[in-house]
């Protein structure tokens, strides 16, 4: 799920000088046709459980999340878009949090029916991939679990979900009362094959021949939304890191294959969202002989699975109280590449919109593990906001 980190410093200069640039006078948030606005989520936490036979917990005012977005119409078939994000109320005194550029792109129009972006951009990838950072539109305080951007430094979101392309063609085209959707797109490899910063390759080179190629096919018809999505590339499986715990596998570069599928669809004052993903890599014989002898060292029986393969999925259904209240259900399961890493998360929550920009949040969430070795209650209050 991740991209690599840059340092606390250089990410507050980048994040600072864009903001600087792209901000406009305050008597007018928009100028020469650019458009600045953005979203965040504030939010407390009050976490308790037990791992293994510790009890753990916490109580916490977090900033999950910030966006200031920057878009132009730079002609009659252009534009371009910018989104910073900030991460974990990130700060450079405190050296926590993150900060990335998450978008900036240039963008051809040829109508509806095909579109050309260019420059760094968030891939389409089933349905909530592309808005996932759209807070203020979601009715639950924490996202799906490989959507939850503020997981990332411990869940590697990256290996479910694409985070990064660099060209994509998309578009819509109708048949009759059906609207058919698609998109292709093309990126670096993972990653973790990016040159860092105290490498002597330029910072951010993909150092591999490999990339990352991939699409989306899907249908609308009325409020119905579904689709199947796919990707190629390479992951780096030397090592493996679950929960604390890494292992040093030695597998190399093991080609890696996502699958998904995304249904949503609205009836009567309900809604349901679901997905599900599938993380396949193709061993060859002299890994698959690695991963076999691997598990039967001492201590690793009982921490590394079968296989190397992993899965995701979740259901939300909602209800709309009124238009301005709503409620919601909503279960996520992953199973990674580890004997007993079955991780589920149940939440009930309700969302509140006093105004047009402001959503407010409440949830409890119960998360588990198969094996046991996790057990956690907890209470999430959200603000997302829009300015």
């Amino acid at each position: 799920m991740p991209t690599s980190r840059i340092s606390p410093s250089r990410a507050g200069l980048v994040a600072f000088a864009l903001i600087f640039v792209f901000t406009p006078s305050p008597a007018n948030a928009q100028s020469d046709d650019l458009n600045i606005y953005g979203y965040f989520q504030a939010q407390y936490s009050h976490n308790y459980g037990e791992f293994g036979p510790e009890e753990i917990g916490t109580r916490t005012f977090r900033l999950p999340q910030l966006n200031v977005l920057a878009a132009k119409n730079i002609g009659a078939d252009f534009n371009a878009f910018v989104n910073v994000e900030l991460l974990n109320g990130f700060n450079t005194g405190a050296d926590f949090g993150a900060a990335r550029i998450g978008e900036a792109w240039a963008q051809y129009e040829q109508g509806k029916s095909l579109k050309v972006k260019g420059g760094l951009l968030i891939p389409e990838f089933n349905n909530l991939n592309e808005i996932k950072n759209r807070t203020p539109l979601l009715p639950y305080t924490s996202r799906p679990l490989v959507y939850e951007q503020s997981f990332r430094n411990i869940v590697a979101i990256g290996s479910y979900v694409p985070q990064r392309a660099y060209l994509q063609a998309h578009g819509s085209l109708p048949a009759g009362d059906v609207k058919v959707d698609y998109a292709a797109y093309v990126g670096n490899s993972s990653s973790q094959y990016l040159a860092s910063g105290n490498s002597q390759t330029l910072s951010g080179t993909d150092t591999t021949y490999t990339k990352l190629f991939g699409g989306r096919v899907g249908v609308q018809y009325r409020s119905l939304k579904a689709g199947v999505s796919g990707t190629i590339d390479e992951a780096n499986l030397r090592r493996f890191s679950y929960l604390g715990t890494t292992v040093p596998a030695g597998l190399g570069d093991v080609d890696r294959y996502r699958i998904g599928g995304d249904l949503s669809f609205d009836f009567g004052d309900f809604f349901v969202e679901s997905e599900i993903i599938s993380v396949r890599h193709s061993l060859t014989d002299k890994q698959e002989t690695q991963w076999d002898a691997l598990r039967q060292q001492p201590g690793l029986q009982d921490l590394l699975g079968e296989n190397v393969d992993q899965l995701f999925y979740y259901g939300m259904l909602g209800y709309n109280i009124t238009s301005k209240i709503d409620v919601n259900v909503m279960y996520n399961g992953l199973e990674t590449n580890r004997a007993s890493a079955i991780f589920r998360i149940y939440s009930v929550g309700v969302s509140y919109r006093p105004v047009f920009p402001v959503r407010l949040k409440a949830e409890y969430r119960y998360n588990e593990t198969a094996s046991g070795s996790l057990s956690q209650n907890g209470f999430n209050f959200a603000a997302s906001v829009t300015f």
